[in-house]
């Protein structure tokens, strides 16, 4: 699964049409009985360049890059999905479509 989306890099920078995927999503109970979603996110120019799968080839983005959310354990959707869901609706990504 993946999706390709325009991300804004900041200061005024924008980079279309790149690809982006959720390599690691989990669940983590806090001590407060709190259930959150964490999940990074790799950024590449396209797909060729997520084919190579290295480091070097990623796109650093600090508002795209790690987020940790909201979970509710009786849900039965896979946190991969849920992540994806929530990447979409991130206000540094546009024209958001799945790869």
């Amino acid at each position: 699964m993946a999706i390709t989306a325009t991300v804004d890099l900041g200061n005024g920078v924008s980079k279309a049409s790149c690809y982006i995927i959720v390599p690691t999503a989990y669940v983590k109970k806090y001590d407060d009985n709190s259930f959150k979603l964490i999940y990074d996110v790799h950024i590449y120019k396209d797909a060729t360049d997520r084919a190579t799968n290295s480091q070097a080839k990623q796109i650093p983005c600090k508002e795209v890059d790690h987020h940790k959310i909201t979970y509710d354990p009786t849900t039965s959707d896979n946190p991969f999905k849920l992540a994806y869901a929530d990447l979409k609706t991130n206000s540094s990504l546009s024209s958001v479509s799945d790869a």
